[in-house]
């Protein structure tokens, strides 16, 4: 089934791993002697509860049991029965100790500690959060089925704030699931901001869907000279960046159609920066990557619908032809 142009799979695989959390959570209370139990009302699941529930795993792998026990009740206090929409929040150095931990210390491991992440003052996240809204409006008026599977998928979003030279600029994993990371600027506008939910966004969605495929069959290990980046890659982030791409290629090309007229130019552009380094790296995929069936479908989905809105696919075809 597809999963580019969005549909109802993604609320089934976000249930999936809501139920499965929960079964987890009451086999971890019996282990720990705790009077846990499954609340019907909780049918989002909440990335702090998610993050610290993967680090009580790993601690009981580590057969650290106290550790485990305080992640267990950390997992089960920030579960919350609220409604469904994410919520919007700056990265303070006055955020609970443990919560900067659960970001810097998934930053760190991610990035092998290259990237930073700073912190933001609350002022800058009130007037950039002005903006975000007004993106997350711009996706929901011209991208609708984008904008109902992020509202699904994303718990919360943290403005951040610069860090060092290299620091994030919009970042999610599958072990903080649901949480979206993005750098808060004065110069960024209101579609650079809807272009990293759905980027983002899509990362999540291929998160999700990673529980039960694998998307690459080529070694994590094996690195590749991935397009537009200095640093090598594995085939799997080279694969989400296709997705990625090809998600804001068709975000950016709905949004094309905006007014006024300096947001819709913005757009445009952005898609178009999009299109050409989507069949970059789709050409690299068809040269090196060995995909599984899901995979291949994802893949020859993506070419197929970009290709439709886009007069770059000379890209694609010219690198296979001449090479690199």
């Amino acid at each position: 089934m597809s999963i580019l142009i969005t549909n109802e799979e993604y609320r089934q695989d976000a249930i999936a791993l809501l139920n499965q959390y929960k079964d987890s959570m009451v086999y971890l209370a019996s282990v720990f002697n705790d009077d846990y139990q499954k609340s019907p009302s909780l049918t989002k699941l909440p990335w702090k509860s998610f993050a610290f529930y993967n680090k009580c795993i790993k601690s009981l792998q580590a057969n650290d049991l106290e550790l485990g026990l305080s992640f267990f009740q950390e997992a089960k206090q920030n579960e919350r029965h609220e409604p469904e929409s994410f919520s919007i929040s700056g990265f303070s150095k006055h955020n609970r100790k443990e919560d900067i931990d659960l970001v810097v210390d998934e930053i760190k491991e991610e990035a092998s500690g290259k990237i930073s992440i700073g912190f933001i003052d609350a002022d800058v996240v009130d007037v950039e959060k002005v903006k975000l809204i007004a993106g997350i409006e711009l996706l929901k008026s011209h991208s609708s089925d984008l904008y109902h599977e992020a509202e699904a998928l994303i718990d919360e979003i943290v403005l951040t704030g610069p860090g060092d030279e290299y620091h994030v600029r919009s970042a999610s994993s599958y072990n903080l699931l649901g949480l979206v990371l993005i750098w808060a600027d004065e110069v960024h506008s209101p579609v650079y901001y809807a272009q990293q939910v759905v980027h983002e966004a899509a990362h999540l969605r291929l998160f999700l869907k990673s529980t039960d495929d694998k998307f690459v069959l080529n070694p994590e290990s094996q690195l590749y000279t991935a397009p537009f980046r200095p640093d090598a890659r594995p085939m799997l982030g080279i694969f989400h960046a296709l997705f990625v791409l090809a998600r804001i290629a068709l975000a950016m090309s709905d949004m094309g159609k905006i007014s006024p007229k300096k947001l819709s130019e913005e757009a445009i552009e952005k898609g178009q920066v999009a299109e050409k380094r989507f069949f970059a790296t789709a050409a690299q995929i068809k040269r090196d990557g060995v995909l599984t069936s899901t995979g291949q479908q994802i893949f020859d989905e993506c070419l197929q619908e970009i290709t439709k809105i886009s007069p770059f696919r000379s890209v694609y075809d010219d690198l296979l032809k001449v090479g690199f």
